[in-house]
């Protein structure tokens, strides 16, 4: 009788553990590359998205993970609050600005994550990296060059600042070594929900229809169509992508794990293209060119740093 033939699962129980890392953070970067698209097909403004987003990211998150405890140390509570902050500026920007914008500038993180590992890990910082950081903040200046509303400058400067959180979220990651990652994404979550849902509570006071008008009903109203996307990126484009993103870092380093995600900002600006249309301006595309070859210059070049055998939960 000739041997079976082995399972797909079997292969990827035999890469590398930082080949199984790298394919959990591709396909956590995959799913997150429809957000701009889901974002701007809502119909809903960026505080009921975050809201719905979140609530269905938490369920998730606890069906999977099952977590028993929510840790309240200080690493968790700064790791969820930047979590929080992160996904929140991320769909404002998006609102006010092209999603090419809020993505490539978004992506400025590992820049950041270079100064922050050096500040809080004590990783040390080399001179190939401080050419990257002037680089990356060359490119930043072009997309400011564009001429867009006052509005889509406000939607640039809340996504370079969703990336400084990103870059915050990252390095306090790696810095739970014995801790449970997840913990910091339940609680991120429960956070936005918390803070979205008073806000869009009080947004519906101000509305004439009344809050309990079905069109408001406290603010939460949401049709059809609206609730299956807000469901979608709660589970497929946040929920699952995060969990798999913090099993990819238990073989790769923070700044490694940001670089493989780069395949976000690439596939998020054609998602948008093909489902709403949505062209970037040639400022995006100069800059971001700028931005994405600055970090991969970083990421070829820079020495190679041995990872953290205890750096994720189990």
């Amino acid at each position: 009788m000739p041997p079976a033939e082995p399972t797909p699962s079997s292969f990827f129980d035999k890469a590398s553990p930082r080949a199984q890392g790298v394919l959990y953070v591709l396909i956590a970067a995959t799913l997150w590359s429809t957000g701009g698209a889901f974002i701007k097909s809502v119909s809903l403004d960026a505080f009921q998205i975050s809201f719905w987003r979140s609530l269905f990211a938490a369920l998730t998150i606890v069906a999977i993970v099952k977590p028993r405890k929510i840790s309240l140390d200080s690493v968790t509570f700064f790791a969820s609050l930047a979590y929080a902050a992160t996904l929140v500026l991320f769909v404002v920007a998006n609102k006010l600005t092209t999603a090419a914008n809020a993505i490539l500038l978004q992506y400025t993180a590992p820049i950041y994550i270079l100064v922050l590992a050096h500040i809080i890990l004590h990783e040390r910082i080399t001179l190939l990296q401080v050419g990257t950081v002037a680089l990356c903040l060359v490119g930043m200046a072009i997309f400011f060059l564009d001429r867009i509303s006052p509005e889509g400058y406000l939607g640039n400067a809340l996504a370079v600042l969703s990336g400084v959180c990103f870059a915050f979220m990252t390095v306090f990651l790696r810095k739970q070594r014995e801790d449970n990652p997840a913990e910091s994404l339940l609680l991120g979550n429960l956070l936005i929900v918390f803070v979205t849902g008073g806000i869009v509570m009080w947004q519906a006071s101000e509305n004439p229809k009344g809050v309990l008008h079905p069109d408001v009903y406290f603010g939460f109203a949401v049709s059809t169509a609206d609730s299956i996307m807000v469901a979608f990126l709660g589970i497929f484009q946040i929920g699952i992508p995060y969990i798999l993103f913090t099993k990819g870092m238990r073989s790769l380093r923070a700044l490694d794990a940001s670089l493989v995600g780069m395949l976000e900002p690439v596939l998020n600006p054609l998602w948008v293209l093909f489902v709403i249309g949505e062209t970037p301006s040639l400022y995006a595309v100069f800059g971001g060119v700028v931005i994405i070859v600055a970090v991969l210059i970083q990421s070829l070049w820079s020495p190679q740093v041995k990872p953290t055998p205890t750096f994720t939960p189990d």
